[in-house]
């Protein structure tokens, strides 16, 4: 609102700024009941930070799909859990956990599990996962399978 001349400031008019709105009458504001916001299902990666510990998994590298990470811990956990009077080889382990991938999704998913191994493997994009479940290690990658195409003799 503007004051005329004989009003304060020593008879100066206020000039207007550049983009200025205009102030209007304001509305008292009504106070509305309203529900908070819908809550969000958590990142993929939220929930499977919340499995492994779960599960007393550590990650240690991954290249893979957070569901097929679950599902290589749950698998392993459930192996070592089903032979706790006995505890399963690293062998054994290492061929179920690879069979199991094998028929989930496709073939040439190799396992290698122990308490101590070095390893330096080439794998395929989005196979890779390197975990350990107590003292036991798990690595589990997928290598690309190309059929032998024979030459004409």
């Amino acid at each position: 609102m503007e004051r005329p001349e004989s009003e304060g400031f020593g008879g100066r008019r206020r000039r207007p700024v550049k983009n200025e709105v205009p102030v209007r009458a304001q509305r008292p504001l009504r106070r509305t009941l309203s529900l908070p916001p819908a809550a969000k299902p958590p990142p993929p990666e939220v929930k499977l930070a919340a499995v492994a510990v779960d599960l007393n998994v550590r990650l240690r590298s991954a290249d893979m799909s957070a569901a097929m990470q679950e599902r290589a811990f749950r698998y392993a956990r459930s192996l070592l859990d089903a032979h706790s009077d006995n505890v399963p080889t690293p062998t054994h382990l290492a061929m179920r956990l690879k069979k199991e991938f094998d028929a989930l999704y496709g073939p040439a998913w190799h396992c290698i599990v122990g308490k101590s191994f070095g390893s330096f493997v080439t794998h395929s994009s989005g196979g890779f996962v390197y975990f350990s479940i107590d003292k036991l290690s798990f690595l589990l990658f997928k290598t690309e399978v190309r059929p032998i195409i024979k030459s004409p003799s």
